[in-house]
């Protein structure tokens, strides 16, 4: 059976599947908490729309490590975890750990998860622009954990009790509000999630001191299976304001989204909250065919907040990478995902990679001097 990062990681590398945008563009990473994977939360993008006529299309994947869990479980078994529970977490010490909080909940995410997505945009007019994003969700058992916790040792790094877990194991449980969502084995194959499609409409162009504005829509649909992990079974809704400013050879974005989310249905009991995030993003011409970007991604996910229990809390995770631009409007890009703080809600450490292309002439970029691509 061929394995799923083989396939996507193929896939990225034929020519005729290479799709771009505008080269000084966020990074389309959102957050990537495999729980967090299953509701609406658009990525960071930048504020101009396509031409009329135009399209953006892209392929992308992140491919994250992930080992969180509930405070208690975590000082539990950094403590006697390997020596009594021989590094597993089965679903009656799950039990347990809930039983023990005041809130009576507790969570846990150990393994890795290939997120690939097809995206694309449509300018319908000088202020409208259509999308539709396409994800694909592997969870996995994974390959990861010994080199992260080698790395931390050696750099001598806090590991957040990552040593007192088996190695390389899938686990994803939470117990709350009545309700008891437990996996031990990853849900198999490589399958599709909640699509999602939008409209964004331009409300300032950048002129003078005038930053670009936009906003959008967007729905996301119960395509994905939620018995599976790929999907939360039902439909979220949600808006977007997006910033987009050139200086001479940067470009400053920044934008904020709020989420409607529906029940998840493994859990319909659970009390879920709205969500919202917030990002900045800045890229550099360091060349005229390579910009670097960093970004700042702030997320309120919909768990509620429990004491003890970090999913409620807000998440905060870093991306940095390059943009490669190629002869004929193609362009690759690769970026690191960390996260910013201590609390557990967020991966451990990812990897983004994607290939893009532009089939509407391009938008100018600080620092480029790539020419314009004619419409086809």
């Amino acid at each position: 059976m061929i394995r799923a990062p083989f396939v996507a990681a193929l896939i990225l590398a034929l020519p005729w599947s290479a799709f771009a945008s505008s080269p000084d563009d966020p990074l389309p990473v959102r957050s990537q908490l495999p729980f967090m994977l299953l509701f609406l939360d658009p990525a960071p993008a930048a504020a101009a729309l396509e031409p009329p006529g135009g399209a953006r299309l892209a392929l992308h994947a992140t491919y994250e490590n992930t080992m969180v869990a509930s405070d208690d479980l975590v000082r539990l078994y950094d403590q006697t975890g390997l020596a009594t529970y021989n590094g597993q977490v089965t679903l009656p010490v799950l039990a347990a750990v809930a039983a023990g909080q005041p809130s009576g909940t507790a969570y846990v995410l150990d393994g890795e998860t290939l997120r690939t997505v097809l995206d694309a945009r449509f300018g319908i007019s000088r202020r409208i622009e259509i999308g539709i994003e396409v994800p694909f969700l592997s969870h996995r058992r994974g390959f990861l954990d010994r080199p992260i916790d080698t790395f931390h040792d050696r750099l001598h790094l806090p590991d957040g009790g990552r040593t007192g877990f088996a190695y390389d194991e899938f686990r994803a449980g939470y117990i709350g509000s009545g309700e008891t969502v437990y996996f031990d084995e990853p849900p198999g194959g490589f399958r599709l999630g909640d699509i999602v499609v939008s409209v964004a409409g331009m409300l300032v162009r950048q002129r003078g001191g005038l930053p670009d504005v936009s906003a959008s829509l967007s729905a996301k649909l119960p395509s994905g299976g939620f018995r599976q992990l790929s999907g939360s079974g039902s439909a979220d809704y949600g808006g977007a304001l997006r910033i987009s400013k050139r200086w001479r050879r940067s470009t400053l974005h920044a934008g904020s989204a709020y989420n409607v989310i529906g029940e998840w249905r493994l859990a319909p009991g659970l009390p879920l909250h709205n969500s919202r995030s917030l990002y900045a993003s800045v890229a550099f011409a360091a060349t005229p065919r390579v910009h670097l970007v960093a970004q700042a991604l702030r997320t309120s996910g919909p768990f509620p907040f429990r004491s003890g229990n970090d999913l409620g809390r807000v998440a905060m995770e870093f991306a940095a990478g390059f943009r490669f631009h190629l002869p004929g409007g193609v362009a690759l890009e690769w970026a690191v995902v960390e996260n910013l703080e201590p609390n557990y809600n967020t991966p451990d450490v990812g990897s983004f990679i994607g290939v893009r292309w532009l089939t509407s002439p391009q938008r100018p970029a600080n620092g480029s001097t790539l020419p314009p691509r004619p419409n086809p």
